[in-house]
């Protein structure tokens, strides 16, 4: 007979995790299935460890501007395994406080791979080779998201995705990234401050397509001052090995390009590919994403989809507020629609980026009669005394309100 369980949650991010304890936290029984590491792509892929090295190039550029401050600091150079030891550590100690927790709060976890099946049975293939069938009351699919990849770019050895490039044991001369937006530039920045020659190469014409133009121009100007070789409408056709270990990037028009890594950073899909859902009513569209409700519901009765394999906003912090929402609906069937039109996103690449809400030109076709206000870090005490003077601060408001 199959374990039966109020709520069985697939997937083991932030969306997952946060779904399996908010639900245990009401009462509820509840399994975590999860076929890699608790945490998912944020926490082991993502999020966590791109901002570690983003400090340690930080502390890097900090060094290296030591003596503006009166500092005589003389670096003799990055240990990039030593930072990769201390990335591993902040990711390792993290994933023990989550395995804690499930512990604590008396999750039931699986490591396995999770697919759904009719009548709300999960099977799941258990890591050990063995598997197993779960009755659950309740359902959440929360199998997040993997990079997408693109023609002529198979990944291995020098071609990489942001998963392979968070590993690399030392920092490469020469670096392409091939895609200009968050998680690309983010990757730009980083290995730039860690002293390695970047490239952009991006299709659009101009980086950070869905940004509010103000701040890309200021993004743009960083990156040319930190020497950031930014081509755009550019159209990558393939590439090839060297016998030095090196790669040559082709395009359609214009001399090639040798470079020692290349980052595929053509954004995420959603990861559907093992969830089953045969003789279930779940839904998932043309681009792979689970089709849902205002309230994360699926077609099928006491299913619901949550965080990147949804057509929300692909942030952790959206993805805990899916899990709440979802749990709070079918707990008690009533709940507040979510609102991710006004989601805060950020990325890092000079300070912090953040954006709220709608841009200009969103807030105008919505109807609103706005104006607009920037008011530049160049002039701020504090930016000063940072010697963090790029960026600026842009307010879009109603006239009337």
């Amino acid at each position: 007979m199959a374990d039966q369980f109020d709520l069985v949650v697939i997937g083991g991010g932030p969306g997952g995790y946060a779904s399996a304890f908010y639900a245990a936290s009401c009462g509820m029984s509840v399994a975590l299935v999860e076929r890699d590491t608790i945490g998912g792509t944020c926490l082991n892929r993502g999020c966590i460890p791109a901002k570690a090295f983003l400090e340690t190039a930080a502390a890097n550029r900090h060094v290296a501007h030591a003596s503006e401050f009166g500092i005589n600091a003389n670096s003799t150079g990055i240990d990039f395994a030593v930072s990769q030891a201390r990335k591993a550590r902040i990711v390792e100690g993290l994933v023990k406080g989550l395995t804690g927790l499930t512990k604590s709060k008396k999750v039931t976890y699986l490591l396995g791979t999770g697919s759904l099946e009719a009548g709300r049975v999960v099977s799941v293939q258990l890591a050990d080779g063995t598997s197993k069938k779960i009755q659950a009351n309740n359902v959440i699919l929360a199998s997040g998201s993997v990079p997408r990849t693109i023609k002529g770019f198979p990944i291995g050895g020098s071609i990489m995705t942001s998963d392979e490039v968070l590993m690399l044991n030392k920092i490469p001369k020469r670096i392409a990234v091939i895609g200009g937006g968050a998680i690309g530039c983010e990757f730009a920045s980083t290995f730039a401050d860690l002293g390695s020659e970047v490239s952009i190469l991006e299709g659009a014409p101009k980086i950070l397509p869905g940004l509010d133009p103000d701040v890309a121009n200021v993004v743009v100007k960083s990156f040319t001052k930190k020497k950031i070789n930014i081509k755009t409408g550019i159209v990558v056709t393939g590439q090839s090995s060297l016998p030095d270990g090196s790669t040559q990037i082709t395009f359609a028009t214009g001399d090639p390009q040798i470079v020692d890594v290349v980052v595929v950073s053509v954004g995420r899909r959603a990861f559907s590919d093992a969830l089953g859902l045969v003789g279930t009513n779940v839904k998932v569209d043309d681009r792979g994403f689970v089709v849902v409700n205002e309230y994360c519901q699926t077609g099928e009765s006491g299913v619901y989809a949550i965080g990147d394999l949804i057509n929300t906003p692909q942030l952790a912090h959206v993805a805990y507020a899916e899990a709440i929402l979802s749990i709070k609906h079918l707990v008690a069937k009533t709940q507040r629609q979510l609102c991710t039109t006004a989601c805060h996103g950020q990325f890092i690449v000079i300070q912090k980026l953040h954006g709220l809400a709608l841009q200009k030109e969103q807030a105008r076709e919505a109807g609103h009669d706005v104006v607009v206000a920037k008011h530049q870090f160049r002039a701020n005490s504090r930016a000063m005394i940072l010697g963090e003077i790029d960026g600026l601060v842009k307010v879009i408001a109603k006239k009337k309100s």
